[in-house]
């Protein structure tokens, strides 16, 4: 009896050595996945400055910017201001390119979604959405159901699809091609449930709760009820905080990069400030809701408090217009300003821009694939750069440099 109790604990000890080998492994040689927000985000963010030439390939394209980017396999789907290019991502130059002049009804790409049957649907600047189904392209717009051609927004819960518009909100349930099947929202009719009728944003929260940024602030749809926010509830920044950063902004954006187009960026004649103008948004893993505005930085909303909490250059941003956000598979925010990219994680700010060796300061569109590349879409061009998995960052720059490409469509 006393032989079989050592056996049996010597067998213990040394199941118990290899659980404590194998845990201090994975905390040492793996990614921390899901880590970075599972604390509370610091009272007061700070701002850093990547120090170092980031390992990129930079791709230059013939079009004004590089507004979404969506990842899908080995193919990276780029919406641009000229079409929509496929992108065949193991090779340098294999990638086709569809405009008006073959498929589309217009050339300003806006979203681009994939459908619960693994279909691709393009959201436009004047001509609808555009849906690529089995090699084969159908365009759908207002004879349809679709309240307007100007489409910026697209998602999926379940078998119902959701449309952002110039127009209001669609829903759609059932064939698209069937006008019974689409269901129009608007603020008339919802009695201003839904804030404003230029809406940018869409996302899908919990309990089917459905998140929508307007020109004029933040809508909620639960199925039954509407609920809005806006900056007297807390939504962006004051004037008197991001006045001094904002200056001569906009001007940037309407000369050598915006061109006076207002395909890319609607309404930029207008203020420099604009708290209310949700651009982009993010539902992230916590559903915390983060709120890119025009020039009022970028705000997490919090659904169980609703309370907004607003983030700056004062707190570390680069630049105060939050054009892209997006969430990394180990739980950092990646945000796209008009002053260069920022990688976030509840504490610091880690900015990179051209000086990096980014294509462009201003960055449009963040995505990412699975081979930890992460694809960021600027002004005439796009940056592809590689993610450390064991440490999160961005691969700084080796012996062999960086290669340059070019996509012409």
């Amino acid at each position: 009896m006393f032989i079989q109790f050592i056996y049996f604990q010597k067998q213990f000890l040394r199941k118990l050595t290899s659980i404590l080998c194998c845990t201090f492994l994975s905390i040492i040689l793996l990614p921390s996945i899901g880590r970075t927000f599972d604390k509370e985000l610091a009272k007061h963010s700070k701002g850093k400055n990547y120090p170092h030439i980031l390992k990129s390939d930079n791709f230059s394209l013939n079009a004004r910017n590089i507004k979404v980017l969506k990842s899908q396999g080995n193919t990276l789907w780029m919406g641009t201001s000229m079409g929509i290019i496929k992108y065949d991502t193991t090779s340098a130059n294999n990638y086709t390119v569809y405009d008006n002049r073959n498929t589309l009804l217009s050339n300003g790409i806006f979203s681009i979604s994939i459908g619960p049957k693994n279909q691709l649907w393009f959201g436009t600047y004047g001509g609808g959405l555009s849906l690529l189904a089995d090699k084969e392209w159908i365009n759908i717009n207002t004879p349809q159901g679709l309240n307007d051609s100007f489409v910026y927004d697209l998602k999926f819960i379940q078998k119902t699809m959701w449309i952002a518009t110039w127009s209001g909100v669609n829903r759609v349930q059932g064939d698209p091609l069937i006008r019974d099947s689409w269901s129009s929202f608007t603020t008339k009719n919802t009695n201003g449930g839904l804030i404003d009728n230029w809406v940018y944003a869409i996302e899908i929260g919990k309990n089917n709760n459905i998140w929508f940024g307007t020109e004029g602030g933040l809508s909620l749809f639960n199925g039954k009820q509407w609920k809005n926010w806006n900056h007297k509830n807390g939504l962006g920044a004051s004037h008197q905080i991001v006045m001094q950063d904002d200056r001569l902004a906009t001007d940037s954006f309407k000369g050598s990069h915006h061109n006076n187009q207002i395909a890319s960026l609607p309404n930029t004649k207008n203020t420099s400030f604009r708290p209310n103008y949700i651009v982009s948004m993010h539902l992230d893993k916590l559903n915390r809701l983060w709120i890119g505005t025009w020039g009022a930085g970028l705000s997490m909303f919090n659904p169980k408090t609703e309370k907004f909490k607003n983030y700056t250059v004062k707190d570390g941003l680069p630049g105060n217009y939050i054009l892209a956000i997006n969430e990394a598979p180990d739980g950092n925010l990646w945000i796209g300003s008009n002053k260069g990219l920022s990688k976030f994680d509840g504490i610091t700010f880690l900015n990179y821009s051209k000086t990096n060796g980014l294509v462009s300061d201003y960055v449009f569109s963040i995505e990412f694939n699975n081979d930890n590349f992460l694809w960021v879409g600027g002004h005439h061009g796009m940056t592809k750069l590689k993610i450390n998995i064991q440490s999160g960052h961005l691969s700084k720059l080796d012996s062999k440099g960086s290669n340059n490409n070019n996509l012409r469509n």
